[in-house]
């Protein structure tokens, strides 16, 4: 029988075998393998959130000062300011400086204390009792050159004074009450819970004149 195939027939013959196995063998799986299992998707990729910085803290809010303005200004009178507020913005709020005012003997830069008196001076007028002769024309009540007369200080004024706190403001009241006026600072060392230590903190910030 082999004679009846030339080799170019036998070797058609095995290919269309081939084939013919192979196409079986697909339609076999196709038969017997059923349907794919579902594939479930994959959730969406969720890109990270960005971190919001975080917010910085309320600035803690800061007492206003109470000052009374006194002298050649337009409207004398007692105002409350921002805290931090200096000399010229006292000025500002009571209307400006009057025509007869003498700026030159203003510190205008210097910082506004709580109860304090802003005193600007007319031109060629001598500064009140409260204050020396000469001074910048501000500063406390019983100040001069800017100094808290010990003799006429409210507690309050006292409190601005370094070192010097409510305890001791109110001692150095009731030691002036049962004593008399003090005649020189280095008296106040009679004073329950002031020292050496602590006058030397503030003995340039005061007089008893």
């Amino acid at each position: 029988m082999d004679d009846l195939w030339t080799p170019r027939e036998k070797k058609l013959a095995v290919l269309s075998i081939l084939l013919a196995v192979a196409l079986a063998g697909v339609v076999a799986a196709d038969w017997w393998g059923g349907d794919e299992p579902e594939q479930v998707p994959l959730p969406a990729y969720a890109p990270e959130r960005t971190a919001r910085p975080a917010e910085a803290p309320a600035e803690k809010e800061r007492e206003d000062v109470v000052v009374d303005v006194k002298g050649a200004v337009e409207r004398p009178g007692v105002y409350q300011l921002p805290a931090g507020s200096r000399v010229r913005d006292a000025l500002a709020e009571a209307g400006g400086a009057g025509k007869k005012a003498d700026l030159d003997r203003v510190n205008l830069a210097q910082p506004l204390a709580d109860g304090m008196v802003v005193y600007i001076p007319r031109r060629g007028e001598k500064m009140p009792a409260f204050f020396e002769a000469g001074t910048a024309g501000s500063g406390p009540v019983g100040a001069g050159s800017g100094k808290i007369n010990i003799n006429t200080a409210s507690a309050a004024e006292l409190e601005t004074l370094d070192g010097i706190g409510p305890a001791k403001a109110e001692a150095i009241l009731r030691h002036r009450e049962e004593h008399g006026p003090f005649k020189d600072v280095r008296d106040l060392l009679e004073v329950p819970g002031i020292g050496e230590k602590t006058l030397e903190k503030f003995a340039d910030q005061i007089s008893v004149d």
